[in-house]
């Protein structure tokens, strides 16, 4: 609770392990995983199958080559490093929300939208099928705290489909989660109407959520001359931006009236530039937006829209001004390095900018709209 209010983490996340699929995985999958096992025995990363961070991302900036290596501090600048067995135990999950005042965490994945890069859909399909049961086990542990968000295949929008119609049967199901692009095609793309479909079939919000450094590739992972510090920076954003401008430029949220999307892990101080900016496009270019109706700023200010922000942003009370409190979610991000645990609340919502009714909208109401399976 913050100032009697009912807090929910729109976006929070596990760590998922890979001993999970171990013991997850149907059995004649098994000699496909050991195959797996074998490739990432040969990345630099051992953890989640060698998927992070695989790509080189070494080179300081201003040096023009390096003798060895490039390995990231682990520095935490603000807040505390949370204790990262949060992630796949639940017991001490519950003990830092209770830190930070959360009552319910919505929980994300944190690779297993990665496993688009396997070859082939059905094992991809299965290895996220063994990941829901172990999110069952581990949402199970506090069934009224933590809920998931499942993991579809979007390579092939049947299969995705069938999968969020299988996952909405789940007591922890509360949403979607959903790649801002997926291989050649964008948002707009009408072979993931199947999905938009089915998320409002089964009442579930589509949940647009980036990465670093792994499949499928944000925009700006291979054009930041092998930085982090530019790539960790720029990618999120700027692939959330490009799925904004293609889901909305499509028509999608016209299409299917009743969809309800949130783009996540990205910030928001840019989303009042970037609606100026679309809507300009929207005057000078309508050919090219043939199922877009309206302003795109329209589109954003809509019920159906919604977006999270950073705690500590210090521009979070000119978006709110500007874009409106009903569009603002709060997520913690726990337990990633780059989150501001154990004070993720308090920065969000405890703002002297921010009267009750506002810190209300960004900490209950608006997750509960986008989520109604919370009520």
């Amino acid at each position: 609770m913050f100032n009697d209010i009912k807090v929910i983490d729109a976006d929070g996340h596990v760590m998922e392990p890979n001993e999970l699929y171990d013991q997850y995985l149907e059995a004649k999958f098994k000699p496909e995983l050991e195959e797996l096992k074998k490739v990432a025995a040969t990345r630099r990363s051992k953890y989640f199958f060698g998927y992070f961070h695989q790509l080189n991302t070494g080179r300081p900036l201003g040096v023009a080559a390096i003798d060895k290596p490039l390995m990231r501090s682990g520095r935490k600048p603000h807040g505390e490093m949370p204790d990262m067995r949060g992630g796949f135990d639940p017991s001490i999950r519950i003990k830092d929300m209770d830190r930070e005042g959360i009552d319910i965490a919505v929980l994300f994945a944190t690779v297993v939208s990665s496993f688009c890069a396997l070859e082939s859909v059905e094992f991809e399909v299965a290895m996220i099928r063994a990941y829901h049961r172990w999110l069952a086990d581990y949402c199970a542990a506090y069934p009224n705290r933590l809920k998931g968000v499942a993991v579809v295949p979007m390579r092939s929008p049947e299969h995705a489909a069938d999968e969020i119609r299988r996952a909405a049967k789940e007591p922890w199901c509360v949403g979607v989660y959903l790649s801002s692009h997926m291989e050649d095609k964008l948002l707009d793309h009408p072979a993931f109407h199947p999905i938009w479909q089915a998320c409002v079939d089964t009442d579930l919000p589509a949940c647009f959520h980036g990465g670093t450094a792994r499949p499928p590739y944000g925009i700006g992972t291979f054009e930041m001359g092998s930085n982090l510090f530019i790539q960790h920076s720029a990618t999120n954003p700027f692939e959330v931006m490009r799925g904004i401008a293609a889901l909305i430029g499509g028509g999608v949220l016209d299409i299917f009236p009743k969809l309800r999307a949130a783009f996540l892990e990205a910030g928001a101080g840019w989303l009042p530039f970037w609606m100026e900016r679309l809507d300009e496009h929207y005057e000078l270019m309508p050919e090219y937006v043939p199922f877009l109706h309206r302003k795109p700023s329209d589109v954003i200010r809509s019920e159906n829209f919604f977006i999270s922000c950073d705690p500590d942003e210090e521009t979070l009370p000119f978006v709110v001004s500007t874009v409106g409190a009903e569009r603002i979610l709060y997520a913690s991000d726990y337990p990633h390095f780059d989150g501001r645990f154990p004070h993720t609340v308090r920065l969000t919502a405890g703002r002297a900018e921010f009267p009750l009714d506002v810190q209300k909208k960004i900490l209950h109401e608006n997750p509960v709209r986008l989520y109604p399976r919370l009520k």
